[in-house]
């Protein structure tokens, strides 16, 4: 007998529950949620430290000369490739799993994007990403423990 689909709130606050108890992880695609479109986009965190590294390598060509500029360009060109994409990533991460927990319409804002997947932590088999899957199905399924009618049933 297959279990009835809760409602998105009920779901929603035992997915909360069996986040905040580490039973379930909560991945995020930043693919997805990390460009413009997206309510995680942020210009600013995108653009601004790029900016900030050319203006400073601007005050090493008129301070030291044309030999400093360029290492700090390449200083400035090796960041951008490698270790910006590994923050933006991980704070879009953070936002998602933040704005994900705090109400169920994010959450499904989010997860009709295809941005977010759930998991069991100790089972990950059994995981639900979106837009595809069901995640109040998955709540329902492994999250929501079904109530006894009283003592002895």
């Amino acid at each position: 007998m297959s279990k009835e689909i809760p409602h998105s709130y009920t779901a929603h606050e035992a997915l909360r529950k069996a986040h905040a108890a580490g039973r379930v992880v909560i991945y995020s695609d930043s693919r997805v949620l990390a460009r413009p479109g997206s309510p995680l986009y942020s210009a600013l965190e995108v653009f601004v430290p790029p900016l900030v590294l050319m203006a400073s390598s601007l005050t090493l060509l008129f301070a030291f000369g044309v030999i400093e500029w360029i290492v700090a360009l390449l200083v400035v060109l090796a960041y951008q490739l490698y270790g910006a994409p590994q923050i933006v990533n991980w704070r879009v991460h953070r936002r998602a799993v933040e704005a994900a927990l705090k109400n169920p319409h994010n959450f499904q804002v989010l997860w009709d994007m295809g941005g977010l997947a759930i998991a069991l932590k100790d089972w990950p088999e059994q995981s639900c990403a979106g837009p595809r899957g069901d995640w109040r199905w998955f709540c329902g399924e492994f999250l929501i423990v079904p109530e006894t009618d009283g003592p002895g049933s």
